[in-house]
């Protein structure tokens, strides 16, 4: 008898979210090719992640991979700009990404064996996902075999076939939206039920790249008219903006590499000021937090002209950990107005099996729970 492994990925910009049969873990969506007969670096220390194709070519994965590509940063071919757009999702690196995403779920599950029967679904951007679904089901579907090395273990070789009508995909938005209003097995939460029926409801999922904006109308269904995947008011915008500060002083930094910092506990970057002759601390908290501001107000003038002040939406549902960042400016804004109060804009709260999840994990619980609602279907 074939043993099931359920597995829901969110390929976000910032780290690959995943739910194997109720297992929860995350690593930094990244993956640089390497040649590792040069590169012992890293090797057997926590958090590295090591892929190896059938032919032998080498990928590091993850927060290692993120450190090649910042130390590559000043390249004339800088890893990470080419890294940063939505063309990521179909690439050789997402593949490798996802595959190392796969493995890690059986390690952590303990299903190994060619007879696994894998049933995935991927998340993606809400305005891309019909274009990239067919591409993405082709990198997956198949026989796969590779082998990884996962912090100080040995290496591991990796064997399973995904069949094609087993991989599925999911709007990163309409996830959200799963996650927020069914329950475990993905059927409706009657307790939740009236950001459905009783709406309309605007979703706000704020990711690292991507803002999406989704009108859900009274009784449920999917304004597509209305939704976007907006790309002004998501947390690069707000990196951009701390780069642009700073670019006189340290032109090198770029948004992802803000992020990469920032990420990496490290707050401050120097810089040399010739005119007093000595080094310089550039404080990159203090001035993102300025520009999370400064952004959510775009956001907010941007959602006043669109959505004419909201004024037609009952609820308003924030996800994301963009989301997160701008919530508490969003909800002061529009109570103020008097449009909205507590229980009509609420910030998501990912729950599976009675726990709560933290808010970027948001989009992979809702998609899960998609995942078991299909194959409760079948």
């Amino acid at each position: 008898m074939s043993k099931q492994l359920l597995i829901a990925i969110d390929p976000g910009f910032d780290s690959m979210k995943v739910i194997a049969n109720g297992v929860h873990f995350k690593f930094p969506f990244c993956a640089v090719e390497t040649d590792e007969r040069k590169m012992s670096d890293y090797g057997g220390r926590h958090g590295f992640i090591l892929y190896k194709d059938s032919s032998g070519a080498t990928w590091r994965v993850g927060q290692y991979a993120r450190t090649v590509m910042y130390d590559n940063k000043d390249s004339q071919d800088d890893p990470m700009a080419r890294f940063y757009t939505e063309a990521r999702f179909v690439s050789p690196e997402a593949a490798v990404g996802i595959l190392s995403a796969i493995a890690k779920a059986i390690e952590l599950t303990g299903l190994y064996g060619e007879d696994l029967d894998i049933r995935l679904i991927v998340a993606l951007p809400h305005a891309v996902r019909n274009k990239y679904a067919s591409t993405v089901t082709g990198l997956l579907a198949g026989d796969q075999r590779f082998f990884m090395t996962f912090d100080n273990e040995a290496e591991k070789e990796f064997r399973f076939t995904i069949h094609e009508q087993n991989v599925m995909t999911v709007s990163q938005t309409i996830a959200a939206i799963l996650g927020e209003t069914s329950d475990d097995n993905g059927f409706i939460d009657e307790s939740k039920f009236k950001y459905l029926a009783n709406g309309p409801t605007l979703v706000i999922d704020g990711g690292y790249y991507t803002m999406g904006l989704v009108p859900v109308s009274r009784g449920g269904s999917v304004d597509d008219d209305r939704a976007e995947s907006n790309t002004n008011y998501a947390m690069k915008n707000v990196n951009l903006g701390v780069a642009k500060e700073i670019a006189d002083a340290r032109p090198d930094i770029k948004h992802y590499a803000v992020e990469y910092l920032l990420s990496q506990g490290e707050t401050a970057v120097r810089y040399m000021d010739k005119d007093q002759g000595k080094v310089v601390n550039i404080d990159l908290s203090s001035i993102r937090e300025k520009k999370i501001q400064s952004v959510c107000n775009n956001l907010i003038r941007y959602l006043n002209k669109q959505y004419d002040n909201l004024i037609d939406f009952r609820y308003i549902l924030v996800t994301g950990g963009t989301g997160a960042a701008f919530f508490n400016q969003l909800l002061d804004y529009y109570k103020g107005t008097g449009l909205m109060d507590d229980e009509h804009m609420l910030l998501t709260r990912p729950m599976i099996a009675g726990k709560e999840l933290p808010i970027e994990f948001a989009v992979v619980v809702g998609a899960y729970k998609g995942l078991r609602g299909k194959l409760g279907e079948e």
